[in-house]
């Protein structure tokens, strides 16, 4: 990945940006603009903003959540993860998805978790190429009655 491409934590600037990808990218599966802008306010959802180097605008997002004590439980879930339209298919979502688990794995995380929409075959090649298993199907996950596959990934 280019030296120009970095994470840095959401700023309160960002939730447009967040809401209206979330809109874009999640419209099959329910409300994801007024879900996101849920989650956002939410204290142990904690995102993240894809930014190139001498761009003015974001390319894309992650929600790590929830994200409570390890004494607590052990493993983090993906809540979203989306990239603007005209970035797709440049490696970004693996990139992301890498420092999405480096994050997780150095606070003591032992899993790494994602829901996928059945039918969202990018994202479920995406999350198995990075070494993501299917856990279980889910009936009827999301708002809109879409079923989900369950995935998990041992970060050991």
């Amino acid at each position: 990945m280019s030296s120009t491409i970095y994470l840095r934590p959401a700023e309160e600037k960002d939730r447009p940006f967040i809401k209206d990808l979330a809109a874009e990218a999640f419209a099959p599966f329910g409300p994801y603009r007024r879900i996101v802008s849920r989650w956002l306010s939410e204290h142990f959802i904690h995102t993240y903003v894809l930014e190139e180097k001498g761009h003015k605008e974001p390319l894309g997002y992650f929600m790590l959540g929830l994200m409570l004590p390890t004494f607590l439980c052990f493993s983090v879930e993906i809540m979203a993860i989306a990239i603007v339209p005209e970035r797709r298919g440049e490696g970004l979502g693996r990139y992301m998805l890498q420092q999405a688990e480096n994050l997780v794995r150095a606070e003591g995380y032992r899993f790494l978790k994602a829901h996928v929409g059945c039918t969202n075959k990018r994202a479920l090649r995406l999350f198995l190429g990075a070494g993501f298993r299917v856990r279980k199907r889910l009936s009827q996950y999301y708002p809109s009655g879409l079923d989900a596959f369950e995935l998990v990934k041992p970060l050991s």
